[in-house]
This record gives structure tokens, C-alpha cells and sequence, in this order.
């Protein structure tokens, strides 16, 4: 049995260039841009939504989980494949540090459409 695998696993290894001419690349809109130096990533992948945001979902925060815990808000998300908005909830966090404050995310219009800015902690 072990040998019918390993003759399947090389199988696959040997053919796997042919089934590669198979896939098929679907082209989406993307920009990239740097990221500040303060987050500890040098890029990202920005997605542009065509359209601004609907207006925020009202949500309650469920109670904390412990004392320290954020509520972070729940946001849209542009959804490129789908191309529609999608509703994040919101969720409680833990900060990285002692008097670090959670500044939310938020939407920028910029030329071509929309652009989501993440969230960070703050001093």
C-alpha cells in the first residue's frame, strides 16, 4: 500500500507542470502602497471600492470579556469579488501595551474610488 502511494505522490510531482497550464487567472483591481514604518509591515494590498461606504451598522457591545478588553467596532469591508460591501462585527481586543488607546479604521476617498484605512493602537 505504501508503495502505491509513493508511486501516486511522484505522480503527481510529474505531472504537475501539465496540470498548470489548466489555471485559469482572474484579474482583479489592486493597488499597493507602503505602509508607515510604525506598523511593522512594509506593504500592503489596498483594495479601492468604487462607490463610499453605506452608513455604519448600529451594534452593542456584548459585555467584556475581561477588564482590559476594547470593543472594536464593527465596520464595512469591500468585497472585489462579489463587489459589494459586507458588514464586520465588532469585536473586543486586548491592547498591546498598558495606555495604548484603539483608534478605528476608517474610509478614504481617494482618486478611483474608496479606501479602507485600518485601525491601529495608539499611544
Amino acid at each position: 500500500m505504501k508503495r502505491v502511494l509513493y508511486a501516486a505522490g511522484a505522480l503527481m510531482i510529474l505531472c504537475a507542470p501539465a496540470f498548470a497550464d489548466e489555471v485559469t487567472i482572474e484579474k482583479r483591481t489592486i493597488t499597493h502602497e507602503t505602509v508607515p514604518p510604525e506598523s511593522g509591515s512594509t506593504v500592503s494590498t489596498v483594495v479601492l471600492a468604487p462607490t463610499a461606504p453605506p452608513a455604519p451598522q448600529i451594534e452593542t457591545a456584548p459585555p467584556a470579556p475581561a477588564p482590559t478588553a476594547v470593543w472594536q467596532e464593527g465596520h464595512w469591508s469591500w468585497n472585489p469579488e462579489r463587489q459589494l460591501y459586507v458588514w464586520m462585527h465588532g469585536h473586543y481586543a486586548e491592547p498591546p501595551r498598558v495606555h495604548a488607546a484603539w483608534l478605528p479604521g476608517r474610509f478614504v476617498e481617494r482618486p478611483g474610488g474608496w479606501v479602507w484605512e485600518e485601525g491601529h493602537w495608539a499611544e
